[in-house]
């Protein structure tokens, strides 16, 4: 049955040829979109907005060619909508990388050697102390101090202590390249 045929009989206050539309507009319109859009969740997305707008405005018009041609014109404008919002965004972090100039390079070079020199520490404080090591891994990790001490069986006195020293150890570490 064609999509015109379904919303004709939809129209006519046949409810399940109304589920019949709209299940066999989202199977056609997701096929569409994929080959557009091209992320499966972005094109569900558009597929679902498409679809609202259709089911909220379906009965009120009157259309010109047909239904299906409607339908189809609205699942592109919501398509087109998506590949322009995406473009822009794309502009916006393309000019703000070109405002870093060169200095973009240079930022990552940097957070990837404290990375190294960070994980590099984190081991030698783990050699030291493995609680020192567990400590500064839950608090990093957002853990709250009741859920830490809960983990290590600790006091929170105990906890704060072994944080302030293990924060310091570290600190020296990055600072001077080792513990002591």
């Amino acid at each position: 049955m064609s999509i015109n045929r379904l919303h004709q009989l939809s129209l006519e206050g046949g409810r399940g040829a109304e589920e019949q539309l709209f299940e066999f507009l989202t199977a056609r319109f997701r096929v569409f979109a994929c080959q557009r859009v091209w992320n499966d969740a972005d094109a569900e997305e558009v597929v679902q907005e498409a679809m609202i707008t259709i089911c909220r405005e379906y009965r009120q018009l009157e259309f010109e060619t047909s239904f299906a041609a409607w339908a189809y014109k609205v699942l592109n404008n919501r398509i087109l909508a998506y590949i322009s919002a995406r473009k822009r965004r794309f502009d916006r972090e393309v000019s703000a990388g070109d405002r870093l100039g060169d200095q973009v390079p240079a930022v990552a070079t940097v957070r990837t050697e404290l990375k190294d020199k960070l994980l590099t520490c984190l081991k030698k404080v783990g050699r030291v102390n493995r609680r020192y090591a567990r400590v500064l891994n839950f608090s990093y990790q957002g853990y709250q101090t009741d859920e830490i001490c809960r983990q290590m069986d600790l006091k929170p006195n105990t906890l704060y202590s072994l944080l302030s020293r293990a924060r310091k150890m570290l600190e020296t570490c990055l600072d001077t390249g080792d513990i002591k």
